[in-house]
């Protein structure tokens, strides 16, 4: 089982939990036997009731599952789970407040006339009784959908933005909650996608540390691949497992594995082969291979598509796993290992994540080549173009997500992590701060356009600290306000690859005056300085 149907199936444990808040929820919704909590404003009175809003109150599950299917369609697994996260903790957060927070809603109004609009509200008014509304739930999932969308600076923000904001309101303008209940709804949501998020990044920074982690009971891994879970992390904590014990096989071992593969099929001649198998399963290259081989027709130049690499490599990671399916062999793997107990080979580990991160190396180097006429950064750098002055901070994210998808799935991170270990005297070690634009000097290194790997942001250092010193041989010597103001420009354009007049009203410039205020610092001289950063630093 490869990690897209892992994910598959953590996002609908996910969305079974989701629906089970949900019919929770609509349990909490009746009368308590706790005295009530007022959340009335004098303003809940004073807003009109507006029929039309109805629309967008039942459209909040509409807008849910919009979400949730584009990052399915677009291959955004890690985000869909994230997103499916921050869901089922905001309807434990709502449900919690229905169940020990009784609200009474005392606005509703009696529908006199006739309509379509009023006659639906009517509907409304009768199915869902008038309690329980802090938070409201519509107003705390819509706000979830647009901080989602906002944070991922996804296409059609605009529209989710508006759709978003219609629901928001509804409640209060069919007199369905309180401007208490909203309000506290949308705390509420911007608190589950942060606590989502902190679930989400939660990871080892040292990978020698997680591979010895990783390293699970070969009792438990042998299992796991029997019943079909056969991720790469998965395959290569078994070939740990199995390297340690195929360095300590007697006489007898051999021969009783050798006598017991002969009966398999196909046979097995050692457990070295089986190990070579696995080993050769995982590996990028042989994956594109089997692809071209299973749908490229004998063409050499064929290039398969992701999905084709995916099938072909869970194809050849069954293949490899094929002597698991026997009980037999099993048994005795694990009759062998209790024989022949030994500690952690601490070389194996190191060299299992050597071999990963040679194999997080390929496919980078097979995403440049793959994307090098449909993605503008990689374009770019990949030309003969001197410099990247006009990459821009979303083609660099666009890169990010893209690297993110099947058959990939790897960060700029990992990718840099990857390049230490297999040449820490050319690569620099990341530095905690994270900078999305650091994947333009990982393309340089990656296809040879420099010799030594450091983060962006050294670079822009570096260029920063020639162009002071430039200043200053012609007679123009900063003060210390205006240094500190350089400083946060440059720290901007490390990130954001340029900075313009707009950009003074963005963190950290609009905390300290904006654009106003550094007019006021540098006069006239600014637009020369502006122009002159843009041109020197990048």
């Amino acid at each position: 089982m490869t990690k897209f149907r892992e994910m598959n199936l953590m996002n609908v444990v996910l969305i079974a939990l989701a629906l089970i808040q949900l019919y929770i929820m609509s349990v909490l919704d009746f009368p308590s036997e706790s005295s009530y909590v007022s959340m009335m404003f004098s303003a809940d009175h004073s807003l009109p009731r507006i029929p039309f809003f109805i629309i967008f109150y039942y459209s909040v599950n509409f807008l849910l599952i919009f979400c949730g299917v584009f990052f399915a369609v677009k291959g955004f697994r890690a985000d869909l789970s994230q997103f499916l996260l921050s869901v089922l903790i905001l309807l434990s957060i709502v449900n919690f407040f229905h169940a020990f927070v009784p609200v009474h809603n005392a606005i509703r109004p009696v529908v006199k006339s006739d309509g379509f609009f009023l006659e639906a509200i009517n509907s409304l008014y009768v199915s869902v009784k008038p309690y329980n509304t802090f938070p409201s739930w519509h107003a705390a999932a819509a706000t979830l959908c647009a901080i989602i969308y906002f944070k991922l600076k996804l296409n059609r923000f605009i529209l989710v933005l508006i759709w978003s904001i219609l629901i928001f309101l509804s409640p209060i303008f069919l007199k369905m909650a309180y401007v208490a209940d909203v309000l506290a709804g949308a705390a509420a949501a911007f608190l589950s996608y942060y606590l989502a998020s902190k679930v989400a990044t939660v990871k080892i920074k040292t990978e020698t540390v997680q591979e010895i982690v990783k390293s699970f009971t070969l009792e438990s891994l042998i299992q796991s691949v029997a019943i079909g879970i056969r991720d790469e992390v998965t395959i290569s904590s078994l070939i740990d497992n199995l390297t340690r014990i195929e360095k300590n096989l007697t006489e007898d071992d051999i021969q009783e594995l050798l006598t017991l593969g002969s009966e398999m099929n196909p046979p097995i001649k050692s457990l070295k082969d089986e190990i070579n198998l696995l080993i050769n399963s995982i590996k990028v290259e042989n994956q594109i291979n089997k692809a071209k081989e299973m749908y490229g027709n004998n063409n050499k130049e064929y290039l398969p598509s992701d999905k084709e690499i995916r099938t072909a490599s869970e194809t050849l990671i069954d293949e490899a796993c094929r002597a698991f399916d026997n009980p037999k062999f099993r048994y005795t793997l694990l009759k062998i290992k209790d024989r022949n107990r030994e500690k952690i080979n601490t070389s194996s580990i190191e060299q299992a994540a050597k071999d990963r991160s040679e194999d997080i190396v390929f496919k980078f180097k097979s995403f440049i080549d793959s994307h090098k006429k449909d993605l503008t950064a990689i374009k770019i750098i990949s030309s003969n173009k001197n410099g990247h002055q006009s990459i821009s901070f979303d083609d660099i994210k666009e890169v990010s997500r893209e690297l993110r998808k099947p058959p990939y799935e790897i960060t700029p991170d990992e990718i840099w992590n990857a390049f230490y270990r297999l040449d820490n005297n050319n690569v620099k070690p990341l530095k905690e701060e994270k900078n999305p634009a650091n994947i333009i000097s990982l393309t340089q290194f990656a296809i040879g356009k420099i010799d030594k790997l450091v983060p962006f942001s050294d670079k822009v250092d570096r260029e920063f600290d020639k162009w002071i010193m430039e200043n200053e041989k012609n007679g123009r010597v900063f003060n210390e306000i205006e240094t500190e103001w350089l400083v946060m420009m440059k720290n901007y354009i490390s990130t954001f690859l340029e900075i313009n007049m707009l950009s003074f009203n963005s963190p950290p410039f609009i905390t300290k005056g904006g654009a106003a205020k550094a007019y006021n610092i540098f006069g006239p001289d600014l637009n020369r300085i502006l122009f002159e950063l843009n041109e020197k630093l990048i």
